[in-house]
């Protein structure tokens, strides 16, 4: 498998934890260094990332779709962009929306993780 391939592949477990609020999953994709930005600006580490979007109740993920994935190594770390059609509710109030996001994985004991990443509303889905 390639690289494109092992990115793409943790990027639907990413996607299927979301939607299922499985934490434990979700856990085991993502580095314990993790930075994230979201769409308004808050950023996250780990735990935050997880409590918010997974196990809180808050934000809740009805599916989330990606295209247009795009990835560049760079030694033992790879930059990814994609598209991302997200459909959740939020405080009982459902959204789409699309999304450009930059993500950055790095290899950890043989196994891609996700590392930091970024996200920007580009407008309905």
């Amino acid at each position: 498998m390639t690289a494109l391939d092992d990115i793409q592949l943790l990027l639907e477990a990413k996607a299927r934890a979301l939607v299922a609020r499985n934490a434990w999953d979700l856990d085991a994709l993502i580095h314990t260094d993790f930075l994230y930005v979201n769409a308004g600006g808050r950023t996250f580490d780990k735990a935050g990332y997880i409590e918010t979007y997974c196990t809180s109740g808050r934000v809740v993920f009805m599916q989330q779709r990606f295209a247009n994935l795009v990835v560049k190594l760079v030694g033992d770390a790879a930059i990814a962009t994609l598209l991302l059609d997200d459909e959740l509710r939020i405080d009982e109030r459902t959204v789409n929306g699309r999304y450009r996001s930059l993500c950055m994985f790095s290899q950890f004991s043989g196994r891609w993780l996700w590392i930091a990443g970024q996200t920007m509303s580009v407008g309905t889905a």
